[in-house]
């Protein structure tokens, strides 16, 4: 039941010395590089994973063994799927990639994935793609395109430049400059008139969206951006907004079905997918906030196609919130056919009545899956005892969930995350006491079978 995922720490085994790495990826974004580099030799080191405000990854001494293949791909992989937006998969890759031959050839596979266009201006994206045709047949390789810059012209370029050129990549990330805490304008000045047939020539295949930090000039404009995206199924939008918010295009005939959502401080995104149609279509939203009135609107728009909902609730905004007796969910009432909840909470401390508040409150006759997450940020994840805690929510929480609203309710998770370093560790709450504390608080459930 207990899940840390803060930490990973795994001994390397001896240093790859063989094989060159051809077509290694160099710290520059997205490059390709015939280097005769083959690693030189390196102490035995264990690689450590910690999760902070973003992932980092050091090799530190330790003692070196031998792993199976497969633990050291999924190494590598869990590497390249959380490597921090601003930074680039070259560094990281490269280091993995000097352990031994099976690293060096997942490496440079997941390398070979991704193109990485981080704060580079017009010549040097021109210069990049020069370099990439140089070996055509990397761009039929790439699955993900990241684009982080506070000038949306640069992507304009790129998109020219790559038309026809990527037939497998599925993924697309826009994000606003590394160097930056303001949006990105897409000001349409800045980019081609026909800047949305050429996105089309070039993502065709992209199947998911991240929009993180962009300022749009209007709804029109976004929802052009997104149905330029023919097989578009998942959109995530962290700080989207529009400059005139409050003109919002009606229903419209649109081929676009968005299976999953995702946002997190994009009202203006909300309204639009309420207002235009394709949030009809949602199987599953990821909402994070506590916007109840906005998540509320989406869950009724795609009531009847909805099949999961996750809410992520940050502490800095939970704080806001402690005085409210309405609960931490939007009204589900509408979402009938709702299979899967999940609820995270991210707080400096353990409290049972964050739980309580975010159970939700209308009957869900089918839902079968429930987990709420909690996700300690202070020094309060290292408490082992949780005797001082009253009983009345817990109470609560067992009769609400043994009770009717939930009449197929399958499975019930509690989880704890931590975002520890390496040394705290060992200090963190243990699985078998988190195990014993919801045995014993939530007699019923435990009874049932139900409580994982």
């Amino acid at each position: 039941m207990t899940f840390v995922p803060a930490t990973l720490i795994l001994p390397l085994s001896p240093p790859h010395n063989g094989v060159p790495l051809e077509l290694e990826v160099v710290a520059e974004a997205g490059e390709i590089h015939a280097r005769g580099d083959r690693g030189g030799a390196q102490s035995p080191s264990a690689f450590v994973a910690t999760r902070g405000g973003h992932q980092r990854y050091d090799l530190l001494p330790g003692r070196s063994i031998g792993l199976p293949t497969e633990v050291w791909w999924k190494v590598i992989d869990f590497v390249a799927d959380d490597i921090w937006h601003t930074e680039t998969g070259g560094n990281q890759l490269r280091e993995l990639a000097r352990v031994n031959q099976a690293c060096h050839t997942r490496c440079r596979v997941r390398a070979e994935e991704r193109l990485d266009v981080i704060d580079r201006d017009k010549k040097e994206v021109y210069r990049l793609i020069r370099r990439l045709d140089e070996h055509p047949d990397r761009y039929g390789r790439i699955k993900t395109v990241r684009f982080v810059n506070g000038k949306i012209s640069t992507f304009g370029s790129l998109a020219i430049l790559m038309a026809g050129k990527l037939p497998n990549v599925e993924m697309l990330e826009l994000k606003s400059g590394s160097l930056t805490w303001f949006h990105c304008d897409w000001e349409p000045g800045q980019l081609h008139s026909r800047i949305f047939l050429h996105v089309r020539a070039a993502f065709e295949s992209v199947t998911t969206l991240h929009l993180f930090w962009i300022l749009f000039p209007s709804a029109a404009v976004f929802g052009r951006l997104i149905h330029a995206l023919p097989r578009l199924g998942s959109l995530t939008c962290n700080g989207v907004r529009f400059k005139n918010p409050s003109v919002m295009p009606g229903p419209v005939a649109s081929p676009l079905r968005l299976a999953t959502v995702g946002l997190f401080e994009s009202p203006d995104v909300v309204d639009f997918l309420v207002q235009s149609g394709p949030g009809a279509f949602f199987l599953h939203q990821v909402v994070v906030g506590p916007q109840r009135g906005k998540g509320s609107r989406l869950v009724t728009v795609a009531a009847h196609s909805l099949s999961s909902f996750h809410l992520r609730i940050d502490w800095s905004i939970a704080q806001d919130l402690n005085d409210l007796d309405l609960g931490l969910l939007p009204d589900l009432t509408p979402a009938q056919n709702l299979c899967a909840l999940s609820v995270s909470i991210s707080s400096i401390s353990f409290s049972p009545q964050w739980l309580e508040r975010a159970l939700p409150r209308a009957s869900l006759p089918n839902l079968r899956e429930l987990e709420i997450s909690v996700d300690l940020q202070g020094d309060d994840q290292r408490r082992s005892n949780f005797d001082e805690f009253d009983d009345d929510s817990y109470v609560h929480i067992d009769g609400v969930l043994s009770g009717p609203l939930f009449p197929t309710l399958q499975k019930i998770t509690f989880c704890l995350q931590c975002c520890v370093t390496p040394s705290e560790v060992m200090s963190v709450t243990s699985e078998v006491s988190w195990r014993t504390h919801f045995s014993s608080k939530l007699p019923l459930l435990h009874a049932s079978g139900r409580l994982l």
